[in-house]
């Protein structure tokens, strides 16, 4: 079994890439190019330019996560190094780009866990949002998404559970302890519980205010993501239904992370979504879903950039370095 584990996981990370060619191949490019440039400049300036409040909503989320450890970290500052996180978890092997923001929390005299701790928990506010809109659009696809109505049914269950346990965990620091101190030892490796910051999670208490606040504030830097894809959608000229449109982004950014970047996956799912929703053949569908995917890469590359920029400014050998020289607080 444990030989099959590695030829399993290359066949995950090749799944992607090989969706992508297949359409690649049998897709009319020249059909994909003329989309791309039928795109509207204006509409899609407008996309490029509201990345601007989503990164701030981001970093105002992680400001008010690190409050629960009673640090306070300037805004400015803030959204630098959560820019800097997301270029360096794009490309660097895996994804370290949340280990690199605890670097330079701990080169600012905060202990090395904590900062993990923060990121692992930012992350899940994330998790858990996306979670709750992609079990909405099991609603919308019954049909669409494989499966069958009684396996969507048990994912929609697992997922709105996995998020009221995730609220609880966060919640009741009784049962963090009893999870980190006695559970999590029995079942991983101490080096796991190092990088997910256990000795610091013991520590974090976030009252109902709190949790309220920055689910609220989860949920408007996620709304200004909505906007700028759906803007994205209205560039090319692809209108779709409200509903079924914020079901699909967050069913996109679960299944994006079933191969490298979302290359394939992505684009399945979009291609079988728009066929159904929009009511066109495949072929169209398929002619859209990589144009969008082009636009939404250049997105991406936007995000990157600005990261990389401000990663001069604040250099990641140095964070590294001095964090791991200090012992941990």
């Amino acid at each position: 079994m444990n030989k099959l584990r590695p030829l399993l996981r290359l066949g995950v990370r090749l799944l992607g890439p090989a969706l992508l060619l297949y359409f690649l191949l049998t897709v009319d490019l020249r059909a994909v190019w003329t989309t791309i440039l039928d795109t509207d400049p204006w509409l899609f300036a407008l996309s490029v330019v509201l990345v601007v409040p989503f990164l701030i909503l981001k970093a105002v989320r992680w400001q008010l996560i690190l409050r629960a450890w009673q640090i306070v970290l300037p805004l400015r500052e803030a959204t630098a190094l959560y820019c800097i996180g997301i270029f360096l978890g794009v490309v660097t092997p895996g994804q370290a780009g949340d280990a690199v923001k605890a670097w330079y929390l701990r080169k600012r005299g905060y202990p090395l866990s904590t900062g993990l701790a923060s990121v692992v928990v930012d992350r899940l506010f994330d998790v858990g949002i996306s979670a709750l809109l992609a079990a909405t659009g099991l609603y919308f696809f019954w049909d669409i998404l494989p499966g069958g109505k009684a396996l969507n049914v048990a994912v929609v269950v697992g997922l709105l559970a996995a998020v009221v346990v995730g609220l609880v965990f966060a919640s009741n620091q009784r049962l963090r302890l009893f999870v980190l101190q006695d559970l999590l030892p029995r079942v991983t490796p101490k080096v796991l519980r190092e990088r997910m910051g256990s000795d610091s999670l013991e520590r974090l208490h976030l009252t109902p205010r709190q949790l309220l606040i920055i689910t609220l504030v989860s949920l408007s830097g996620l709304a200004w993501t909505y906007i700028r894809i759906y803007i994205l959608f209205l560039a090319l000229d692809t209108p779709i239904p409200i509903g079924p449109f914020i079901a699909l982004v967050a069913i996109l950014s679960i299944v994006g992370a079933a191969s490298p970047g979302g290359v394939g996956t992505r684009d399945l799912t979009m291609v079988l979504v728009l066929s159904a929703v929009l009511n066109i053949a495949p072929e169209q569908a398929t002619v859209r879903a990589l144009s969008l995917s082009t636009l939404l890469l250049l997105l991406n590359i936007e995000n990157v950039l600005i990261g990389f920029l401000y990663s001069l400014r604040y250099p990641l050998a140095e964070a590294r370095q001095e964090a791991l020289a200090e012992p941990q607080s």
